[in-house]
């Protein structure tokens, strides 16, 4: 019967603490959602007005002729187009979150229809009933603490299984960020040349598709980014001490990596700092991951010791 009531709540709380990981996922998913597609409008209307600039500027006019003559239609022309550019690729970013949040928000109502999910409080409650009862008519000492240690280590499994989850996306994350770095090197080598070899037309060329090409991958990263930071929260929640990772800002880096990226393409310190950014933020996963590790083998060790207070209470 002891046997029967372990497995039945084993069965009951992963599915519990599965329906609710996956409701609290869906209400963030969908106010973030809502706040991407308001920042999303906003930038569209940004870029909407950038544009417009760029076309009066492009208007014939006398006015602009005598500012032509004396170089200073080209510079404002150059800051325009520069400040349209800019609008445009965080406008771009924008569109894919919304379309990316769209989508999850989509999987995770799908995921929440399942029939596992549908009775699964009730369910649970009508267990914690029966285990009452079955627990005053076997009240011995013996029988409390190996319920007991049935418990704590289904609490620690479920930890588990979060940190290796959140671990896989950290994983994900760091190979997005790479390749995110390596697109990078290449703009930063043709840059070099470009800066300080006069490497002409062609490189140039090259150099404005790899930062360009340069985006997506950006992108990629903060995607994974947003999903790691999703199972960090959840294996904070799991845990039942207090497990902080400090995240500082890598979770919202793209603004800043938009900023200082895009703003003027034909300096080269910009692709420097850009991949000191990403360099930071790949530091800081990584040393997320380790916290993890360390956290996992702790638990590990848990189970070790649970294990063998069972075989202690069993044998004795």
């Amino acid at each position: 019967m002891r046997q029967d009531i372990q497995e039945r709540q084993y069965s009951l709380q992963e599915k519990r603490t599965t329906h609710r990981r996956l409701l609290r996922r869906f209400e963030q998913t969908t106010q973030q959602l809502k706040a991407m597609q308001q920042e999303r409008d906003r930038l569209h209307q940004q870029l909407t007005k950038e544009q417009q600039d760029v076309v009066k500027l492009g208007k014939f006019s006398f006015a602009k002729k005598i500012s032509e003559w004396t170089g200073k239609w080209d510079e404002k022309m150059k800051k325009e187009i520069e400040e349209a550019a800019e609008a445009e690729l965080k406008f771009n970013e924008a569109e894919k979150n919304v379309l990316d949040l769209t989508e999850e928000v989509k999987d995770l109502r799908k995921q929440l229809e399942h029939p596992d999910f549908t009775y699964i409080e009730e369910d649970w409650t009508d267990f914690l009933k029966e285990k009452e009862a079955w627990i005053r008519m076997n009240d011995s000492v013996a029988n409390q603490t190996l319920q007991k240690i049935a418990d704590d280590r289904v609490r620690v499994h479920s930890m588990i299984r979060e940190i290796d989850e959140a671990v896989e996306a950290g994983e994900k994350a760091i190979h997005a960020l790479a390749g995110a770095m390596k697109k990078l090197d290449s703009a930063e080598g043709m840059s070099i040349w470009d800066t300080f070899l006069g490497g002409g037309l062609l490189v140039s060329a090259l150099k404005y598709s790899e930062m360009n090409s340069s985006d997506d991958l950006v992108h990629q990263a903060q995607r994974a980014l947003r999903h790691y930071e999703t199972e960090l929260m959840d294996v904070q929640n799991a845990a039942t001490e207090s497990f902080q990772v400090n995240q500082n800002d890598i979770f919202t880096f793209t603004d800043l990596f938009f900023d200082n990226i895009f703003s003027d393409w034909m300096v080269h310190s910009r692709i420097t700092d850009a991949k000191k950014k990403l360099h930071a933020v790949l530091q800081d996963v990584r040393r997320i991951q380790d916290q993890l590790a360390r956290k996992r083998a702790a638990s590990e060790e848990e189970i070790r010791r649970l294990d063998q207070q069972q075989d202690d209470i069993i044998m004795s």
